[in-house]
């Protein structure tokens, strides 16, 4: 039989209530922290799928990253919001089906194909588009850098000893 004596529990268990105590007085800075950690990661992916969204030549053009906001902090959380003002922003992360793009505020549309050449029109088909993602795959990738900033956060409680 083998035993075990352990001794300095009790300054162990004063150790972590001091640092759980410590990591909660931050929360109101690395609610904010990791925020910007998910608001980034989700600008990676719109990026990295090319998701601009309305051609920058057309004067309805707002780049879907440009529309990143961390907003809306309580003691608990915070909202990150991808899409405010921009009209395929629904459509890019929940896809769409096939359907007819109509000119409702101007006289007719007028856009450049990507093989160059220029529509003029009351309408145009749609045919549709897959489900980019971009918001949940963001925040899906945002899990390792937030769980390496808690790391660090807990390294510098306890002092670098983890």
């Amino acid at each position: 039989m083998m035993s075990a004596t352990v001794i300095g529990d009790e300054a162990l268990a004063a150790k972590f209530t001091a640092a759980a105590a410590a990591l909660q007085a931050r929360q109101p800075y690395w609610i904010a922290d990791v925020g910007e950690m998910v608001k980034e990661s989700i600008e990676e992916v719109i990026d990295m799928e090319g998701l601009y969204g309305v051609k920058e030549d057309t004067p309805a053009h707002v780049h879907l990253a440009s529309t990143g906001r961390v907003f809306y902090q309580t003691k608990n959380g915070i909202s990150v919001g991808f899409g405010k003002d921009h009209p395929a922003a629904w459509a890019l992360e929940l896809g769409s089906q096939p359907h007819a793009i109509v000119a409702y505020d101007a006289p007719m549309l007028a856009f450049q194909w990507p093989a160059g050449d220029w529509f003029y029109g009351s309408a145009v088909w749609h045919p549709g588009n897959k489900p980019y993602k971009f918001v949940n795959r963001g925040a899906a990738n945002a899990s390792l850098p937030i769980l390496m900033f808690f790391w660090d956060e807990l390294r510098t409680l306890f002092g670098g000893a983890l």
